[in-house]
């Protein structure tokens, strides 16, 4: 898209993962010019992005099209704020994604008195909540390639790994009994493209706002094709023998809310920017509603 709109002025040369280096080293490559650019969800780098999960797969936080607009209006400078110490001229978006399936199991795990000494594969902010005391689950950490063959052999009791239609590929619905959604644990998952800060300032502006017109439509554009490829994903969910689809009672997940605010609100006392990136979100997720509320069928 970017070569035909710059009119061949203007090419990225694009590399499979793994084809130059390891995921976890494409930040610090693209921070020492190494490369040019990289492309990431910015939770991978909690290491170096403390308040990275507020941007990318924050469990109770906000499906794509909130937080399109809460990115587009604030977000992205306050990723860019997060990003201050690298050497990022800069930052955006170009992907957010539909929810992931919340669990796949053999029980069923519509009560929280069903999480209790459950073994579930996830990370991040998510295996924090499910450790929680309140909800009392044994979070098991294992690599995406490991998941099915655990669940398989019952070293798992459930787990959560992608999007629907990533999850039919994968076969889950041969192994487990139950499918839960929503999945609150992660309503969306952003993937950003970081741009090294000489390569950035070598192009110029008009080529700059191509690119940024192009990240805009594609992650558009990228939006709705996951959607319908999900639609597809869930139909046959419906109609798979043996598989039972459940909805998450309400009641769970304002449980759920309520144990991650408590964990959120450790990280604002400690960290005034995850404060401020929070609050942000949480008085946009306030006005959303009056959209929601008043022009949604």
């Amino acid at each position: 898209m970017i070569e035909a709109m710059s009119g061949g002025r203007f090419i990225i040369e694009t590399y499979a993962d793994g084809a130059l280096m390891g995921l976890k080293e494409i930040f610090d490559a693209a921070n020492s010019g190494t490369i040019d650019t990289a492309d990431f969800t910015p939770h991978t780098f909690i290491g170096q992005i403390p308040t990275a999960p507020l941007f990318s797969a924050r469990p109770l936080g906000m499906v794509a099209q909130p937080m399109m607009i809460w990115m587009d209006m604030v977000g992205q400078d306050y990723l860019m704020q997060a990003l201050e110490g690298f050497n990022f001229g800069h930052v955006q978006y170009y992907y957010i994604s539909t929810p992931e399936d919340m669990a796949w199991s053999n029980v069923p795990l519509d009560t929280i008195e069903s999480w209790k000494g459950l073994k579930f594969r996830t990370k991040g902010f998510w295996a924090e909540v499910l450790q929680d005391p309140r909800v009392g689950a044994s979070v098991v950490t294992l690599a995406g390639a490991e998941v099915y063959n655990a669940l398989e052999r019952g070293i798992l009791d459930a787990t959560e790994l992608s999007t629907p239609v990533t999850d039919m590929r994968l076969g889950f619905h041969e192994i487990a009994k139950y499918l839960m959604n929503p999945g609150i644990h992660q309503p969306s998952t952003t993937v950003v493209e970081v741009v090294h800060e000489d390569s950035w300032a070598a192009l110029p502006d008009d080529l700059k706002a191509i690119y940024n017109a192009a990240m805009h439509a594609s992650a558009k554009q990228a939006f709705n094709d996951n959607v319908l490829l999900d639609i597809e994903a869930l139909k046959f969910f419906e109609n798979y023998p043996g598989l039972t689809m459940l909805v998450a009672p309400q009641e769970l997940q304002d449980y759920f809310f309520a144990v991650a605010d408590d964990l959120y609100g450790k990280y604002r006392e400690a960290d005034p920017f995850f404060a401020e990136v929070y609050q942000s979100q949480i008085d946009f997720i306030e006005d959303f509603k009056l959209h929601v509320k008043y022009q949604i069928p």
